[in-house]
């Protein structure tokens, strides 16, 4: 279903861009991702660590009108989880490391504040696992490490191809065209194929600069532009 969503607003996103004002906007920024993981309807509280991470990429910004718009964007972002166990005879740490192609969609509000726009949007996201890789530590020495099998495979795999969910993100964009903004992507996919549930949450910060891709739009945001 989410999916499904997903195309549709990209679907829309593309005649969008028929009539639409267009920008553009080379995008960076960081997160601290967590894996938040149950079994048996409980959480494991106190164990799980959240991992600092990055992304690269850019947004589109379809001005519907002058207060909303649609922003999709195409980000290679890290992820990834950690947890620690300390027993009386034994101590283990596990880290992972999860590179994603993601793609959000989000409906975004703006409000004019004379100098640039406050904006808040809603949406979804898709992402495709690229890269991944793990370390496992007992007793503060390395035992295993390497790449997480992927697949759908209860018995043999250790992480889905897939991660989806939404994404809420407020910000500010000031009319010159820097941007930026702080998101929260609450994962609603089940990333673990074994029997524990493991879903990803992450909230970061993204800085850019919206570029104007219609002479008009330039025109509007640039008062002067044609004088120099």
């Amino acid at each position: 279903m989410l999916k499904r969503t997903i195309l549709l607003l990209s679907a829309i996103c593309l005649v969008g861009f028929a009539d639409a004002q267009v920008r553009i906007a080379p995008m960076m920024g960081f997160n601290f991702n967590r894996q938040v993981q149950s079994s048996n309807n409980n959480k494991f509280q106190g164990v799980f660590n959240t991992k600092l991470n990055f992304s690269v990429g850019a947004m589109g910004d379809i001005l519907i009108t002058d207060f909303l718009s649609i922003q999709p964007e195409l980000l290679y972002t890290f992820k990834g989880g950690a947890y620690e166990l300390e027993a009386a005879s034994v101590s283990e740490k596990f880290t992972n490391n999860l590179g994603y192609l993601q793609m959000p969609v989000c409906i975004t509000g703006k409000l004019d504040v004379k100098t640039g726009f406050l904006f808040a949007g809603a949406g979804v996201y898709a992402g495709r696992l690229m890269y991944s890789n793990y370390v496992l530590e007992q007793n503060y020495k390395n035992v295993d490490a390497g790449e997480l099998r992927v697949g759908k495979d209860y018995l043999r795999d250790q992480i889905t191809p897939w991660d989806y969910g939404f994404k809420f993100k407020a910000g500010f964009e000031l009319n010159r065209g820097f941007y930026m903004g702080a998101f929260y992507d609450v994962g609603s996919k089940d990333v673990n194929p074994q029997y524990a549930v493991t879903r990803n949450k992450t909230v970061g910060v993204q800085i850019g600069w919206s570029i104007s891709l219609t002479e008009e739009d330039r025109y509007e945001r640039f008062e002067n532009f044609y004088e120099f």
